[in-house]
């Protein structure tokens, strides 16, 4: 069937033939179909003309525009679920007696205090717990890489990765890649404040990522690429991974750290549609003349209209470290999701229009390095309370978010000291229940 479907498309089948009248039918309904197929968009045209390569799993490492088109398909199906967003699958479950005396004991191919589900930014809680003298292992689909777009974040932020171990000092220099000061804080008609050393670095995750890993090995660590999560276990003395490749790993503690769309988060939201998200675009552009300063959150206009729905439109802008007229522009927004919300391709088309003028620049001066994209899923129940024995979210995957940086890296640091002093404690004291495992990641509400 598949041989004779490619001798039709090359014509090199003949079937019965055509009439003349029924040739000029054929003609003119492909002349049809030509005339009324959409043009491409100017976020299609762009980013076909970007040379993309090297691209990683996770934390905003993808920038393509085959890339884009799926992460708006999920994003479609989110939008469209009444309440469950798809049935998930049964990552995780609790088996009763011990794994010693279970016909897996003899088939565990290591064994270790801490498995880490997740590499991308695993790595980091990972190190910080094999620096404390515990045995880690990392769980990573793809190569443990860090993407090409920087990370912005503070001095005194690295400093906190020093102090538990995660980095030297001299790291710092090393992994930063842009340093910048002031930063602008301003909203439409009400005036600008500036601020000191916020967000005003721009670290390197590639150099970052392999400083990090490299300590990580140096210490013990043992990382696994290429290697994904099919099932997890939970006995009385350990929890169990089964990977799709075929080994079996112990451990006496699971941290997943597989992000927003972790198949374990899904598995105890139930599928749970969320109830707002971060949406961001962005790019990273040579050809700005101004290029000193940074904005850590700006908005140019009232709520403006995109696609069928509206937004009130956030910005951030900041000196890129691959050259001195190098320049990242983010631009997001937080909203339900609704059938009518924007794409993310329908927010980039409003980005190309806005951005221009939000810099004081032209599109045409303008060299696109890349195009950047994400969406950041919350729920109101955050952070994610342990729902299992032995298994505890990190990250992304926990729900643990801030305003700004809202996710990803700069979220993460600033509970890194205190997750991987309280996992430490919780190893040391054998409660690894989830009441206890939950304490970890408490609920704060705001101050009313």
């Amino acid at each position: 069937m598949a041989l004779l479907h490619v001798q039709l498309i090359n014509g090199l089948f003949q079937g019965p033939k055509q009439s003349p009248l029924s040739q000029r039918r054929a003609r003119a309904g492909r002349c049809l179909c030509l005339q009324t197929q959409a043009p491409p968009s100017r976020t299609q045209r762009i980013m076909e003309s970007l040379s993309v390569s090297g691209e990683v799993g996770g934390a905003g490492g993808a920038y393509s525009y085959s890339a884009l088109k799926r992460l708006d398909q999920l994003w479609s199906s989110i939008c469209s679920a009444q309440t469950v967003v798809e049935e998930p699958k049964k990552v995780v479950s609790s088996v009763p007696g011990f794994f010693g005396n279970s016909d897996l004991a003899d088939k565990a191919v290591d064994t270790f205090d801490v498995l880490i589900c997740g590499g991308t930014l695993g790595v980091f809680i990972a190190t910080a717990l094999c620096a404390k003298g515990l045995r880690v292992g990392i769980v990573e689909r793809n190569v443990l890489k860090g993407r090409e777009q920087e990370w912005n974040i503070s001095r005194k932020e690295l400093l906190e990765l020093v102090e538990i171990g995660v980095l030297v000092e001299d790291d710092i220099e090393l992994v930063t890649a842009a340093k910048f000061n002031p930063n602008r804080c301003g909203f439409e008609g009400k005036g600008d404040i500036w601020v000191e050393d916020i967000l005003n670095l721009g670290v390197s995750p590639a150099k970052l990522i392999e400083v990090v890993k490299n300590r990580f090995i140096s210490l013990g660590g043992v990382i696994f690429e290429g290697n994904s999560v099919s099932s997890i276990s939970i006995y009385e003395d350990a929890a169990v991974l089964q990977l799709n490749e075929g080994n079996i790993l112990s451990s006496r503690l699971v941290i997943d750290a597989m992000g927003n769309f972790s198949p374990i988060v899904k598995q105890i939201r139930s599928g749970r549609k969320p109830d707002g998200v971060c949406l961001v675009v962005g790019s990273c552009a040579r050809g700005f003349k101004d290029n000193s300063t940074g904005d850590v959150i700006y908005t140019s206009s009232l709520v403006k209209k995109v696609g069928a729905s509206e937004a009130q439109l956030f910005w951030e802008a900041f000196p890129a470290g691959s050259g001195p007229a190098d320049r990242t522009t983010y631009m997001f927004t937080y909203l339900a999701p609704q059938p009518q919300s924007p794409k993310l391709e329908e927010l980039l088309e409003e980005y190309w229009k806005l951005m221009p003028e939000y810099q004081g620049v032209s599109l045409d001066d303008l060299e696109i390095q890349r195009v950047l994209y994400g969406i950041f899923p919350t729920y109101c129940d955050s952070p994610l309370p342990a729902a299992f024995n032995r298994v505890l979210q990190f990250g992304d995957a926990s729900g643990i978010q801030s305003p700004v940086s809202f996710g990803g890296f700069g979220s993460l640091t600033r509970h890194l000291k205190r997750l991987s002093t309280g996992i430490y404690e919780a190893m040391s004291d054998n409660l690894l229940d989830s009441y206890s495992l939950s304490l970890l990641n408490p609920y704060m509400r705001s101050p009313t």
